[in-house]
């Protein structure tokens, strides 16, 4: 219905609707390679949201390495299209497809509505610490880590 697996096929328009979520400040440095962004390493499966048929919002599901516990990664919609749920509808699909028993986020301390958004779905704060990367003013950002059971 509004939430679909990715194909290669959404990937142009995904670099669009980033575009348009970049200007709120995610991700903080536009990268170098979007398309690749979109596709981090460990990458297991990603999900579009598609409002009145156009690809408008994001999710995957990676695991950085071996051992590792499944994180929600890359997780957007269009500014033009929020609070309409789409959001919630990507989270729980990513929460469904993630393998193993617990996943795993972390989002920073500035966007409260984001975290808003976890908490409420029942994702549970394990802490908080400095990010291992920097806005383009040098800034380091605060993270909430956050950790859910699942299946």
């Amino acid at each position: 219905m509004r939430i679909h697996e990715r194909t290669d096929a959404h990937l142009d328009t995904l670099v669009e609707v980033l575009w348009r979520v970049h200007a709120d400040g995610y991700p903080a440095t536009w990268p170098d390679d979007p398309r690749a962004w979109l596709s981090p390493e460990g990458l297991l499966a990603a999900w579009v949201a598609v409002d009145e048929g156009r690809v408008v919002g994001h999710v995957g599901i990676a695991v950085a390495g071996p051992g590792r516990m499944p994180s929600v990664t890359r997780l957007f919609v269009d500014p033009e299209h929020r609070c309409r749920g789409l959001a919630d509808d990507l989270l729980a699909a990513a929460e469904h497809g993630a393998p193993g028993t617990h996943v795993r986020l972390d989002v920073t301390e500035e966007t409260p509505g984001a975290w808003r958004l976890y908490e409420r779905r029942g994702w549970h704060l394990t802490g908080t610490g400095p990010a291992d990367w920097s806005k383009p003013s040098g800034e380091t950002p605060m993270l909430r880590y956050y950790a859910k059971r699942v299946g």
